[in-house]
């Protein structure tokens, strides 16, 4: 099977989609002989980093050409697949795979005008994505049935494709440096992610607010990419709270073996990542009860619903104050991260392309 791939934010992408590529890159050809790649980015064949980065993955995809974006439009390969989320440009003359991590910019949760008018943009691109291609791939059935809520493809198109994290296994390096960096002494929670509606990062405050006035004392480290908080947003002067930025993936490990556990309040997420990375790497795991969460965290990990700080609080004072409760949770959070593996992922991946070839060739049987 030859495979063109949207490449054209390989290289930006340094977490989340971008793994899910590069560990595709990495193991489609080892679930099946035969799989090769040509990979379209911006700058075509004049681009030494995605080279660099090409190599680095594997041999295969270390071999494959590098073709411009525009190309996909004349691409006769056996699948063109756009791993972004977006079809853009459409491949004309080969079938189209889609991957449809999630449909957060058509999603209601942020009210200012500039955001209507770019959910209005979004909604015409993931229109246009679900329309001309042959497969769908959604991360989650959480993803799956927003899909065909907000967007009503033809289902029988859509996939479901859950992602892995066993990749993610750096050498844990010593938490001690960063920790007293951060002033950090004892137990701690951790958060990470962006400060958006979405993130629901106000009810982890409100609920981090709470355990202080009633004297408990664990700090919140704040792990992400952006500036710090705005003293306009009032929590410089939180002393329950540690900003420490963006972290390497060795930090990041570290933080999730050592934390007293990762909380993670979101609204809405395609699949989440980062709780599967904690369970990965022996941590434990609060997460709120909503979207695609209960799906990858199973019976591992506490929830709470994502508007209840009461309930929040309860949890976290749940995880404080039991040891017994931390090593259960450490141990089926094992055993839930190792049901996630990439190489599964690559399989379910091959399925779709198959079905996506398939449907092509019907719809030109069609037309003849």
């Amino acid at each position: 099977m030859h495979i063109a791939v949207d490449a054209s934010r390989l290289l930006q992408e340094k977490r989340g989609m971008g793994r899910y590529v590069r560990n595709l890159l990495r193991e489609l050809p080892l679930v099946r002989d035969g799989v090769s790649f040509t990979i379209h980015a911006e700058n075509g064949a004049e681009n030494p980093a995605l080279r660099a980065l090409l190599q680095s993955i594997g041999d295969t995809a270390g071999r494959a050409p590098i073709r411009s974006t525009l190309a996909l439009t004349t691409t006769t390969a056996d699948v063109a697949w756009y791993p972004w989320n977006f079809v853009k440009p459409v491949a004309q003359r080969a079938p189209i795979a889609v991957t449809i991590h999630d449909i957060v910019p058509m999603i209601r949760l942020d009210h200012r005008w500039w955001k209507i008018w770019k959910r209005a943009k979004y909604r015409s691109r993931y229109t246009t994505s679900v329309q001309t291609s042959h497969a769908i791939l959604a991360d989650s059935a959480f993803t799956a049935q927003e899909i065909q809520r907000l967007l009503h493809p033809d289902m029988t198109k859509v996939h479901e494709v859950l992602l892995a994290s066993d990749d993610f296994m750096p050498d844990h390096t010593d938490a001690a440096p960063i920790l007293e960096k951060l002033g950090i002494l004892g137990p701690f929670f951790m958060a990470v992610g962006a400060h958006e509606a979405r993130k629901n990062l106000s009810v982890l405050f409100a609920a981090m607010r709470e355990l202080a006035r009633r004297g408990v004392d664990v700090p919140l480290v704040l792990c992400g990419p952006g500036a710090r908080l705005s003293n306009a947003a009032g929590f410089n002067d939180a002393r329950w709270l540690r900003y420490a930025g963006f972290v390497s993936d060795a930090e990041l490990a570290s933080l999730y073996k050592h934390a007293t556990a990762l909380v993670f309040p979101s609204l809405y997420e395609g699949f989440g990542l980062p709780v599967l990375e904690a369970m990965q790497c022996g941590g434990r795991v609060v997460c709120a009860n909503a979207s695609s969460l209960p799906q990858v965290v199973g019976d591992a990990a506490l929830l709470f619903p994502p508007k209840d700080v009461g309930a929040l609080v309860e949890q976290l004072l749940c995880m404080i104050g039991d040891e017994a409760l931390r090593l259960e949770l450490t141990r089926r959070g094992a055993a839930q991260a190792a049901r996630f593996r990439w190489r599964e992922t690559a399989v379910n991946t091959l399925t779709a392309f198959d079905a996506a070839i398939s449907r092509f060739a019907q719809s030109k049987r069609k037309v003849s």
